[in-house]
């Protein structure tokens, strides 16, 4: 081997190695920053969340996953008069477009969803269209929507009061802005550990591996230090509208580590590592048991995959328990 290509893999050797010994600890932002979402789009990241304000929908950009503090603002959208409590708003790829689904209410009507489609889906830092309704007809309570792609179609689900407890709720997509039928319950909490400080499921959010789409979602009252995680899972051959179809787990993927000083661990969404050869979580967490209206910050984990295909959940990560860096990110 001449000089030349020696001195090449050498330093390739030291940036892996050197890359391989970045750390980072949570949290990823320093002030609240509840119910986070993160896409990325090119070699940028963008982060959306509910915010104090919530009556402006927010775009964070970053070059890297796990620091949003200097990131670059937009203001997408801005609540029109007699409208407010914007929440959870989520950005996806749907059909090579980029929209962003959230929940918003005005004086006389509780929380419906809404949508909006970025001009150019390769720059969510531009402008964006006017809100689009989504379900018109659906005069309940409604939150947490989110895109699922099962199976050659699109899917939309979201939370809803409907039938009592806020349960969770499946119909297909049209198009990227219209949801069509049947609407289908497709589950409702009732045991303990689903029922902390209230009955709740909620949140949900769908990664896939091997054929298998998984919704992750959130039990729990996300005011109670138990919020939590758990999962639902479909195979991409059986139909995501009949409830029978699906394998449920009976008890939290993802909970409070109370060794580290973590609670209300939950509302997960997933993105990619840089070099997109791992699957990141980020999701909301505070660090006590009784301040959390306004304490709930943005965090990250990593996602490893067991045997049978299913997501691998590691144990919430406390402020000062440092976690390596994403494959393929530089720095800090």
């Amino acid at each position: 081997m001449n000089r030349f290509l020696l001195l090449t893999s050498m330093l390739c050797m030291l940036m892996r190695f050197s890359n391989s010994q970045l750390t980072f600890t949570n949290p990823i932002l320093d002030r609240n920053s509840a119910d986070p979402c993160i896409l990325k789009v090119g070699d940028s990241y963008y982060l959306t969340l509910s915010e104090n304000r919530e009556t402006e929908l927010t775009i964070f950009k970053s070059p890297i996953l796990t620091n949003f503090r200097n990131a670059e603002p937009k203001v997408a959208f801005t609540t029109p008069p007699g409208y407010s409590d914007l929440w959870a708003s989520e950005m996806h790829e749907v059909d090579g477009q980029i929209y962003i689904y959230f929940t918003m209410r005005t004086t006389d009507r509780d929380h419906r969803m809404y949508v909006i489609k970025a001009d150019d889906p390769s720059n969510p830092m531009g402008n964006w269209g006017n809100p689009i309704r989504l379900l018109p007809d659906w005069d309940f309570w409604a939150i947490d929507g989110t895109v699922m792609k099962h199976g050659g179609r699109n899917y939309f689900a979201w939370s809803s009061t409907r039938t009592g407890p806020l349960s969770i709720w499946i119909a297909p997509l049209d198009n990227p802005t219209q949801v069509g039928g049947p609407i289908v319950l497709l589950r409702q909490p009732s045991q303990d550990w689903e029922c902390q400080g209230g009955c709740v499921n909620e949140g949900p959010y769908f990664i896939y591996n091997r054929d298998v789409s998984y919704m992750i979602f959130s039990a729990s009252s996300t005011w109670d230090p138990g919020y939590c995680l758990t999962q639902m899972s479909i195979p991409f051959d059986r139909d995501p509208l009949d409830p029978q179809n699906w394998d449920s787990i009976n008890g939290p993927v993802f909970s409070r580590n109370d060794e580290e000083g973590v609670y209300t661990t939950g509302h997960a969404a997933f993105t990619v590592s840089p070099d997109s050869t791992e699957t990141w979580m980020v999701y909301h967490g505070t660090v006590n048991t009784t301040h959390i209206d306004g304490f709930r910050i943005a965090r990250v984990e990593k996602i490893g995959w067991n045997e049978d295909g299913s997501p691998s959940f590691p144990r919430a990560h406390g402020y000062n328990n440092p976690q390596p860096v994403p494959s393929g990110q530089t720095s800090v």
